[in-house]
């Protein structure tokens, strides 16, 4: 059985694609594992060409989802893969809309973890409201960004706490795919503590 990761954020700019292909160098550079990158991003002005760039680099296949039946024809097609990898726009999370939108494109399976990837920049407030907008859709586990851009770390924690949820990865930069590592209670510490 492949894993599918599906992630998706509130707006621009929380890093999600570029984690994405972080996610996606580390399963075929150190895991050998054979990898493929679904989009559903047909908003954003340069996505598709941004991903075709880390598919490129990375040897991996990409299909670009436009609808519903786009994206079971390409799950179908990725089904004796490892890992398929699926990126989303990055809209405005208020918008009650655009998460219906996202499950009227992508087929949610009990096959499929769904990761939150949430800035480590944004206010307590705004990662609960991010938090409750999506989960809808079934949150496994969270991906929090831009560790690098700030010094504190307490709404990652609270949100961990009153959510009982794991924390996959954790990024610190945009070079891909150096600038993430795995989430463990140590790592989590570390942070806390503002030990590098």
């Amino acid at each position: 059985m492949h894993k599918k990761v599906y992630q998706r954020r509130r707006a621009t700019g929380v890093g999600k694609t570029t984690t994405l292909a972080k996610i996606a160098a580390d399963c075929v550079i150190k895991y050998k594992k054979k990898v493929a990158f679904i989009t559903t991003d047909t908003y954003r002005i340069g996505a598709i060409e941004q991903l075709k760039t880390y598919a490129k680099i990375l040897n991996v296949p990409l299909e670009v989802c436009y609808n519903i039946d786009d994206f079971k024809e390409a799950s179908q097609k990725f089904e004796d893969y490892d890992i398929v990898l699926i990126d989303t726009a990055g809209r405005n999370f208020r918008n009650k809309q655009y998460v219906e939108d996202l499950q009227k494109i992508i087929d949610f399976n009990k096959d499929m973890e769904t990761f939150l990837v949430l800035s480590l920049t944004a206010k307590q407030k705004d990662m609960e409201q991010i938090y409750r907008q999506f989960s809808i859709v079934n949150i496994n586990k969270l991906i929090f960004t831009k560790a690098d851009e700030t010094s504190v770390y307490g709404p990652m924690i609270n949100m961990i706490k009153d959510h009982q949820i794991g924390v996959s990865y954790v990024t610190n930069g945009q070079n891909v795919p150096d600038d993430m590592t795995s989430a463990n209670p140590e790592v989590l510490i570390n942070l806390l503590l503002g030990v590098e």
